[in-house]
């Protein structure tokens, strides 16, 4: 094909531009990369407004409301459209995916991550951005541990330890729900508390061991009171004593297991 002059330049360089984005798309692109044209902006945004709801929807929590996870991934979609180069080959989705989401994520980094990292951690886990958003970029998808830490020259167990590192430092509100929708937990419901069933262990172990340190008569009259909850008149009955001696076998019982049981909370 003949040149003729600028055109056939200016033909393939609005082909180019075109690349991985509708005719329309890529006008709205150019009017805003070169004229931050805010009626262009308006209509590229409303294209993907899915995008936004879905990134809010994700990230937004008792700390980010909603409103707020969607004007972050609105400021990561709007530098997505501003760095945006079609001639490196790629789709604008691609590119601003990880863009959007890395937003939200430096937000949270910054401002709503209460537990601190060391300084190591937090270096790495920013080359892990970096790197992340590279990869997808050149390969349309989030990368492996093992592709990371070959792209980074380091370890896979440095790229492990840094995303657990950064997922342990996230804190949840007691109020914050768990579930599928619908079935909504709060995660207060998931917190231990002290089942009163353990001192009703712990008491009936010490009782137990101070019974057998009693006399076998006292022991008697104490193992039938206590563990078959007999009256007095039936371990009279059942031992062929007075009811009065039974009275006084279990005072002198109970006196000698008050000393033993306070001897044995002593030495725990």
């Amino acid at each position: 094909m003949k040149d003729d002059g600028n055109g056939s330049r200016r033909e393939s360089g609005q082909k180019m531009s075109r690349k991985g984005l509708s005719e329309v798309e890529a006008e709205l692109l150019e009017r805003i990369q070169k004229g931050d044209d805010s009626e262009a902006k308006e209509s590229f945004f409303s294209r993907y407004e899915d995008l936004l709801h879905s990134f809010a929807h994700r990230y937004h929590s008792d700390r980010l409301p909603y409103e707020d996870a969607y004007q972050l991934a609105a400021l990561g979609l709007t530098k997505a459209m501003r760095r945006f180069d079609p001639e490196r080959g790629i789709s604008f989705i691609t590119f601003a995916y990880p863009t959007v989401e890395g937003e939200l994520k430096k937000h949270y980094r910054d401002h709503l991550e209460i537990i601190r990292l060391p300084r190591p951690l937090r270096d790495m886990r920013q080359r892990i951005t970096t790197a992340t958003r590279h990869l997808w970029e050149g390969g349309g998808r989030e990368p492996g541990i093992e592709e990371l830490a070959s792209y980074l020259g380091v370890g896979e167990e440095d790229i492990i330890e840094t995303l657990a590192a950064q997922h342990n430092s996230c804190v949840f509100s007691l109020d914050s729900t768990w579930g599928e929708e619908g079935d909504d937990v709060s995660l207060s419901f998931f917190i231990g508390s002290q089942d009163p069933a353990f001192e009703e262990v712990e008491r009936e172990l010490v009782v137990n061991k101070a019974l057998r340190r009693l006399p076998r008569r006292h022991r008697d009259v104490m193992e039938l009171r206590l563990k078959r909850g007999w009256t007095q008149a039936m371990i009279a009955r059942e031992l062929e004593v007075s009811q009065m001696h039974v009275s006084r076998l279990m005072c002198e019982a109970t006196d000698m297991m008050r000393g033993l049981c306070s001897t044995y909370d002593d030495t725990a």
